[in-house]
């Protein structure tokens, strides 16, 4: 419940409280362990099994990791639940705050990163296997992760326990001027989500075309098949290496003929149905998140009548249930990315299950 939003301190029915509570267990206990299990697959794993794409990988599973296991209990104990006083004091009302913006900044900014190192290595693959590397891949994401923090400390310092000399009354509030904070509310929804996942719809986007025009120029049967790769895994850093080799090798073929066998076509439109997976999730689970910030914001206190605020008081449980959602869903996004990511994730989930149940 955001902070501060007037009158949001009454307990949601019975029913909402036990549904609420089912989703948010259900979502951190899976969220947790694939996350968790991601991280473990990726600091297990050779350099050279899962190249640059391990480093964003525990980037975003350190992330969602952040945003599960500070975010779901609070959210869970103190707006589904128990409700005013605040317990926690001024110093974890502001951590709280400061911990969820982080990991979602992170989650998103570290996705559009990805998304532009992928971009580059279809459509640039020279120039990527020169400026690609394990250096600038851990500089980009320690620009992204300070980049976060920069835009996660001005709602610590908005935010804080409102004090009260009752102990009973004290809540976990927005302490600036309702001006201030839509101002704030405004650029971090422009900057840590609009801007970042249109730049990473626009990114893959662009990849999609590239591979769809290069796609057209795939040689007949009578080709060589060593000189295809096996499969256009676009996120996969083994896969595309041999894609670079193999684009070319292309362009040094001269009257090609236009061949689409299906199994090539379905393996494209594989790519294609996980790029777009990708922004789809972030999209549907954080956009009605960052609305209903916006609308807390732009309502005055005046306008608050009982049937907004019921509408409201639902609205911000549902589209925070969302926002948990999309980093618990993460891992299996992974999974999609990458064949080798997959392979090392399911035999180290076998390896722990061996070990609890011989």
């Amino acid at each position: 419940m955001e902070a501060g939003s007037p009158r949001l301190g009454a307990a949601p029915r019975p029913w909402a409280q036990v549904l609420f509570s089912c989703l948010y267990a259900l979502v951190l206990a899976l969220g947790a362990a694939g996350n968790a299990l991601s991280a473990r697959v990726v600091l297990k794993a050779r350099a050279g099994r899962a190249g640059r794409l391990r480093l964003h990988v525990l980037s975003l599973a350190l992330a969602a990791l952040l945003l599960l296991l500070v975010g779901v209990p609070v959210e869970l104990f103190h707006f589904v639940w128990a409700h005013d006083p605040w317990v926690l004091g001024d110093l974890g009302c502001r951590g709280y705050h400061l911990v969820r913006e982080l990991g979602a900044s992170a989650s998103v900014l570290g996705l559009a990163g990805l998304s532009a190192e992928r971009c580059l290595a279809v459509c640039q693959p020279l120039r990527a296997r020169r400026l690609l590397t394990p250096r600038r891949s851990r500089r980009l994401l320690s620009l992204v992760w300070a980049a976060s923090l920069g835009l996660s400390l001005p709602m610590a310092a908005f935010v804080g326990q409102r004090p009260e000399p009752e102990p009973a009354s004290r809540v976990c509030a927005v302490l600036v001027s309702r001006a201030s904070f839509q101002v704030y509310v405004q650029v971090n929804a422009l900057v840590s989500f609009v801007l970042p996942l249109a730049l990473t719809a626009f990114l893959n986007g662009v990849t999609v075309s590239h591979l769809m025009a290069l796609y057209t120029q795939v040689p007949s049967p009578s080709a060589p098949s060593s000189s295809i790769p096996s499969r256009l895994e676009l996120l996969s850093e083994e896969s595309l290496l041999s894609f670079m080799v193999w684009k070319e090798a292309l362009r040094g073929q001269a009257g090609l003929v236009r061949h689409k066998d299906a199994s090539q076509i379905h393996r494209l439109q594989h790519s294609i149905r996980v790029l777009r997976a990708i922004v789809a999730v972030y999209v549907v689970c954080w956009l009605p998140y960052h609305a209903c910030r916006l609308m807390y914001c732009y309502i005055s206190d005046a306008g608050w009548s009982d049937t907004l605020h019921d509408f409201y008081h639902y609205f911000y449980m549902v589209s925070s249930a969302l926002f948990y959602v999309s980093p618990a869903v993460t891992p299996l996004l992974y999974n999609a990315m990458s064949p080798s990511f997959r392979k090392l994730f399911l035999e180290d989930l076998r390896s722990l299950c061996g070990k609890h149940h011989p």
